[in-house]
C-alpha cells in the first residue's frame, strides 16, 4: 500500500471544456432579441422584467485524478469550424483545441471537417505515444507532428486549414508543455486568478495565423463528405479518425519532415512555437481559439475566475457531512468555462465594443470596431495537488456540522 501510494501522482486536475459555434450563438441572439422586443411592448409603462442571457454553450466538466473512474477522452466536437480533445496517457493530461479557417468555404470546402479530424488524429497521436515510465511526460509538438503527418499518410479528403494548440500536462510534475501554430492561445492563472503567463499569438501578419494546410488535390474540391462507418450515413458523419496504425505506416510517419510544405510556403508543426511552464495548486490553465481572445481582454478573464473561484472556496469551506466529494465545486468550475464563453458572445455582438481584435487591427492600420462573430472553444484545466485536496477534504469532514 506504500510503494502504491507512493507511485500516486502528485497533482489531479478538473477539466471544463465549453464551446458554441457562430452559427448557434446567432440563431440565439436573433431569437433573444425578438423575445426582448415583445417583452417590451407586453410591459409598456410597468415595471420591466431582464430576461436572462442564456447562449446554448455546450459544457464538459471531469475530474482526472485516480482512479480514473468517470473519466471518458474525447477527440472531436461539434463545434462549427472549432473543435477539440483531451486523453488520458499514463500520468498526463493532452488536451487540445483546432480552429478551421473559414477562408476555405469560399472554394467549396467545409473547413470544420479539417479541425476535427485534426483533433482526431492527435487524440490518436497522444493515445499512441510510447512512455516507458507513467511519470514520463509527453511532447506536445511531437503529437502535433505525428498527427498531421497521419492525416497526410492516410490521404483523406479533409482539405482545408487549421490553427491548433496542443497541451500536455504532468500530473506527475505539475510540468505544462505547450506546442501553439497560430492564433489558439493560453492564459495561465496563478491561484489569486491573476493572469502570469499569457501566450503571443502566431501569425505571418495581422489576422493571418500559422495553419496547417492540406490543399484539394485533382481539379478542384471534393465536396463529399467522409461517410459514418457505422451506419453509412454521410449526413451525419463530421470528421475522420485515424485508420489502424501499422508498422510501415508508423516509419512512413516518423520520415515525414513536411519538406514539401516548406518548399511552397505553407507552415507544419515544424514551425510550432514550443513552451513549458511549472504549475502549483490551484493554478488554472485558459486554453482557447482565437474566438475567446479576439472577445475578451484578459482581465475579464481574470474577473471571472476570481468571482467563481472564491464562490468555490466558500463551498470548500462548509462542513461536508462525511460526503468526500463536493460535486458543487466541480458543477461551478463548469460554470466559469460557461461563464467565459457567454463573455465572448456577449462581447462579440457589441458593435461599439473595443475589442482585443479591434485593437490588433488599429494598430495594424485598419479600421474596425466592436466584436468579431466567430466560434467559441475553450478549455479550463483547474490544477490541483493532490495532498492538499486530500487534506482540505479531511478537514472538512472534522469540523462540527451544521
Amino acid at each position: 500500500m506504500i510503494l502504491q501510494n507512493s507511485l500516486r501522482p502528485r497533482f489531479q486536475a478538473v477539466l471544463a471544456s465549453a464551446w458554441i459555434s457562430k452559427r448557434s450563438a446567432n440563431n440565439y441572439v436573433q431569437e433573444y432579441v425578438k423575445r426582448v422586443q415583445a417583452e417590451s411592448k407586453q410591459q409598456k409603462g410597468n415595471t420591466r422584467q431582464t430576461i436572462p442571457f442564456d447562449p446554448p454553450i455546450q459544457v464538459q466538466v471531469l475530474r482526472v485524478n485516480e482512479p480514473f473512474i468517470g473519466y471518458e477522452p474525447l477527440d472531436a466536437i461539434n463545434g462549427g469550424e472549432d473543435s477539440l480533445f483531451h486523453v488520458r496517457l499514463k500520468q498526463n493530461l493532452v488536451f487540445g483545441v483546432s480552429d478551421g479557417v473559414g477562408g476555405w468555404n469560399e472554394s467549396g470546402i467545409d473547413p470544420s471537417i479539417f479541425s476535427r479530424s485534426l483533433t482526431a488524429y492527435s487524440a490518436a497521436a497522444a493515445e499512441n505515444t510510447f512512455l516507458l515510465h507513467d511519470s514520463d511526460e509527453a511532447d506536445p509538438k511531437d503529437i502535433m507532428r505525428r498527427a498531421f503527418a497521419a492525416m497526410r499518410l492516410d490521404n483523406i479528403p479533409a482539405y482545408g486549414s487549421a490553427t491548433e494548440l496542443v497541451l500536455n500536462l504532468s500530473l506527475a510534475s505539475g510540468n505544462l508543455q505547450t506546442a501553439q501554430l497560430g492564433d489558439s492561445t493560453y492564459v495561465i492563472l496563478d491561484p489569486k486568478q491573476r493572469a502570469r503567463v499569457v501566450s503571443a499569438e502566431q501569425q505571418h501578419r495581422f489576422n493571418m495565423p500559422y495553419q496547417l494546410t492540406i490543399p484539394p488535390t485533382g481539379d478542384g474540391p471534393d465536396p463529399i463528405k467522409p461517410t459514418n462507418e457505422e451506419t453509412g450515413d454521410q449526413s451525419s458523419a463530421q470528421f475522420f479518425r485515424p485508420r489502424p496504425e501499422t508498422e510501415q505506416g508508423r516509419k512512413k510517419i516518423d520520415d515525414d519532415d513536411f519538406t514539401d510544405l516548406s518548399l511552397v510556403g505553407f507552415d507544419s508543426p515544424n514551425d510550432a512555437r514550443l513552451e513549458k511552464h511549472s504549475l502549483g495548486h490551484n493554478d488554472i490553465v485558459v486554453a482557447a481559439t482565437d474566438g475567446l481572445f479576439d472577445n475578451v481582454p484578459v482581465d475579464e478573464v481574470e474577473k471571472l475566475a476570481d468571482r467563481f473561484m472564491l464562490a468555490i472556496s466558500k463551498i470548500n469551506a462548509v462542513p461536508s457531512n462525511g460526503v468526500k466529494a463536493k460535486p458543487e465545486d466541480i458543477d461551478l468550475f463548469g460554470g466559469l468555462a460557461y461563464s467565459v464563453a457567454a463573455q465572448a458572445v456577449t462581447n462579440y455582438i457589441q458593435r461599439d465594443l473595443k475589442s482585443p481584435f479591434a485593437e490588433r487591427a488599429k494598430l495594424a492600420g485598419y479600421s474596425y470596431t466592436g466584436g468579431k462573430p466567430d466560434d467559441v472553444t475553450i478549455m479550463l484545466a483547474w490544477v490541483r495537488e493532490t495532498s492538499k485536496v486530500e487534506a482540505q477534504e479531511k478537514q472538512s469532514e472534522n469540523k462540527p456540522k451544521l
